[in-house]
């Protein structure tokens, strides 16, 4: 075998190693994550990286209080939380009240927030993304008529473990197409 044919099978066997190493520190992180059940916020770092939503005073309401800063469940960490109603009622409520646009934009607008231990949202944040999954800003009709919608949404469950609740994170993603709502993730 050449010295090119033994390097290349040599880099191939490197990467296949880092590959399951890969796999191997994924699984221990998801069974520690499923046996510790509640992630505790360590860093602002680890904020950043975990998207959770930490209280900003320049633009999140006095009045929204989480029950423990430190022990909010991000999105992908909770089950079988929804709307009173689940999604059917959640997109019908959202329906109504939304009015198309004659802007003929098209995109998807994500908004995040937190609902607390008592069922009630806050801290909301907005993404706006065209088709391309690239930033962009939608008009100001459109951004004010979501945004306004998703914070009077009332009806989100209680997340309980063991008969505690908790705080956690949800998100809404509106799908626009010429200016109209044509679906609602998740």
């Amino acid at each position: 075998m050449s010295n090119q044919g033994l390097k290349s099978g040599f880099i191939a066997l490197q990467n296949l190693k880092l590959f399951a190493l890969a796999g191997l520190l994924v699984f221990a992180c998801e069974k520690k994550q499923a046996k510790d059940e509640v992630s505790t916020v360590e860093s602002e770092t680890e904020l950043d990286h975990i998207g959770l939503i930490p209280h900003d005073p320049r633009i999140d309401t006095l009045d929204f209080q989480v029950c423990n800063e430190n022990q909010i469940y991000p999105f992908f960490h909770h089950r079988n939380v929804s709307f009173k109603g689940e999604k059917r009622a959640l997109v019908d409520e959202i329906m109504s009240k939304f009015e198309s646009t004659t802007s003929g934009e098209e995109g998807y607008i994500t908004i995040r927030f937190v609902v607390n231990c008592d069922g009630i949202s806050g801290r909301f944040r907005m993404i706006q993304m065209d088709d391309s999954y690239q930033f962009k800003t939608f008009s100001e009709d459109l951004r004010n008529q979501i945004y306004g919608i998703t914070t009077s949404l009332e009806g989100w469950d209680v997340m309980k473990i063991e008969e505690v609740s908790y705080d956690y994170v949800r998100y809404l993603t509106y799908k626009i197409k010429d200016g109209a709502v044509t679906d609602i993730l998740p």
